[in-house]
């Protein structure tokens, strides 16, 4: 005989379930910001900062400068050509790179020659028996001309079909990438603190005060021993400083900073949690703990209401508004797919 469960019983049987953050899941899908292969540091590289593994709240007042280097981009489409009696992939996409700066008083979108940057591309798999190079895509759209420039796809560390869109949409994300990178590294030397949004994919080629902020917790890096810390960690306080060591493109240091205290009871301990990264090259510790300290004061502060933000509280109050400026740059999405369908019936006979 069944017997109907009371509701005290049913709440028993109910899986529990905590939230990660307050973060659109469609588009945490195309923030894939970090190598997926699994990378755990040893206890030692923990020992950069101090032996004592324990939370860490700066105490400090002082007010910053600094600048945050920010990227956005859009696949306006992606099509099939024919190279070679060989069915080729192709996508047009556009980039846009522009910065923020902030001071105690106020906050800029840098509008001169630096920024924003804006590229247009035609990336397309291109078969190894093809001599022709890829050649650029221009088209008229309204009263404006927009020209893509050709690229031969490369092979992305996340897709080992080059012939396929995801590689192709890859590929435009890593020259966003590399845009942000030679952005930060400008801005650098009259800035005294830039923050760039992703890790720091070429820390020997990146200036000692650009550091790195990773909304994802794709790898914690940490050693198991070690992870408890995550979970101590208060609104405004960090780990120490680790390393986290690569023998081709150089050892960056690294933290975690609690930008903001949610509930234990409806979300997960990590989603409040923002890691830091900066290239070891060339900095002193002492110089790598006052950048650390500094994140402390500085995100906690710019972190956005998730009321207000899908994103919060990754999403930097100052990068909103800059994304808001570079998602214009980029043009409305339904007069450039008009332009791109006006292409193709305009050369389908050529």
């Amino acid at each position: 005989m069944y017997n109907t469960p009371t509701l005290k019983q049913i709440k028993k049987m109910q899986q529990k379930l905590k939230l990660t953050r307050a973060w659109d899941i469609e588009r945490e899908q195309s923030i894939d910001d970090e190598n997926i292969d699994e990378h755990i540091i040893s206890d030692a590289e923990c020992e950069i900062e101090t032996k004592l593994w324990k939370p860490i709240n700066p105490r400090i007042d002082t007010k910053f400068s600094y600048t945050i280097v920010d990227g956005t981009e859009k696949t306006h489409g992606a099509f099939i050509t024919d190279i070679n009696s060989e069915e080729c992939n192709v996508i047009l996409g556009s980039i846009v790179v522009g910065a923020v700066e902030i001071t105690p008083q106020e906050a800029n979108i840098l509008e001169n020659d630096a920024a924003p940057i804006i590229r247009r591309y035609k990336i397309q798999f291109t078969p190894e028996n093809a001599k022709d190079p890829v050649e650029n895509l221009s088209m008229q759209i309204g009263n404006s001309s927009l020209m893509f420039q050709g690229i031969k796809q490369s092979q992305s560390k996340k897709s080992r079909n080059l012939n396929s869109v995801r590689n192709l949409m890859d590929n435009l994300t890593s020259l966003m990438s590399k845009e942000e990178l030679k952005l930060a590294n400008s801005l650098a030397d009259s800035n005294e603190m830039i923050f760039l949004d992703g890790p720091i994919s070429q820390p020997k080629n990146t200036k000692n005060n650009v550091i790195g902020y990773i909304k994802g917790m794709r790898q914690l890096y940490l050693p198991p021993n070690k992870l408890t810390i995550l979970e101590e960690l208060n609104e405004g306080s960090r780990t120490p400083i680790f390393r986290i060591p690569h023998d081709t493109y150089g050892n960056k240091l690294s933290w975690f900073v609690c930008i903001k205290q949610f509930d234990n009871d409806i979300y997960d301990y990590k989603a409040g949690l923002m890691r830091f990264e900066i290239s070891e090259a060339q900095i002193s510790i002492k110089q790598a703990i006052n950048f650390a300290d500094a994140t402390c004061v500085i995100f906690p502060s710019i972190a956005p209401e998730p009321f207000k933000d899908s994103r919060a509280p990754h999403n930097p109050i100052p990068v909103g508004e800059l994304e808001k400026r570079m998602k214009h740059l980029i043009g409305d999405k339904h007069i450039i797919h008009r332009g791109i369908r006006n292409y193709i019936y305009e050369t389908k006979d050529s």
